[in-house]
């Protein structure tokens, strides 16, 4: 059993017990890792009771057999660094932060490390914040993760005949998009507005973030085998 340090963003929790909670954290260095936190007390109506909580951002302690990585791990010490309390300020940008941490925990693997996917979570979460409107960050984030994970779509050609122009419906089993020629004959498939291929293309603006944002968050749904759960929250 080994002692590791490391920084952590908190992305799910669960009460195990009156004392005790499973915790998920997206670390630095380490990727995901699940672990055990005992002596963690609940607040009451009446009573505070400092613990962890869901989208902290603080550097964490936490002992390992990494022989058997599919046991819980155990924490050691917990410091909160950073304090975002803009995220709980509306619920849009809740809504939004918590979509991260969702698509996070289920397109990530255990002890996978993503060491520059971890600073634009936390710099996602940061924008979310301070954000008059989240979906911005969000879609920024769906973009980096694909692109992590190597599910990032092909917005620039058909992926059945390779043409670059009349791209009109993307697809998420076939990677992309498709033409107009191809996609009669495909039936998984999503239309695309012009100006929303141009958000994917290059950069979203508040007038396309939408679009955008349902397309990807579509092409996550594929990734996970169901869609996240803060979705429709987040679009309502």
């Amino acid at each position: 059993m080994s002692s590791i340090s490391d920084d952590a963003v908190v992305l799910s929790r669960l009460d195990y017990s009156e004392t005790s909670q499973v915790l998920v954290f997206f670390t630095h260095n380490h990727g995901k890792v699940r672990v055990m936190g005992k002596g963690l007390k609940k607040s009451t109506k009446t009573k505070f009771a400092a613990g962890i909580d869901l989208l902290d951002i603080g550097h964490l302690t936490f002992s390992a057999r990494h022989a058997r990585t599919e046991q819980l791990s155990n924490l050691i010490e917990w410091k909160q660094t950073k304090s975002l309390s803009g995220l709980r300020e509306t619920l849009p940008r809740l809504y939004a932060a918590q979509y991260l941490a969702e698509i996070t925990t289920r397109l990530t693997e255990d002890w996978d490390p993503h060491e520059k996917l971890f600073l634009v979570l936390v710099h996602a979460l940061e924008a979310i914040s301070e954000a008059d409107l989240a979906l911005l960050p969000v879609v920024a984030y769906q973009r980096h993760l694909l692109q992590e994970i190597g599910a990032y779509p092909r917005f620039d050609l058909c992926m059945l005949c390779q043409r670059q122009d009349q791209l009109s419906h993307f697809s998420s089993f076939e990677g992309g998009m498709i033409c107009r020629n191809c996609q009669p004959r495909h039936l998984e498939k999503k239309r695309l507005l012009p100006a929303t291929l141009d958000a994917l293309l290059n950069q979203p603006t508040e007038d396309t973030c939408v679009g955008a944002f349902k397309t990807l968050n579509y092409h996550i749904s594929h990734q996970m085998g169901k869609e996240p759960a803060l979705a429709r929250k987040l679009l309502a």
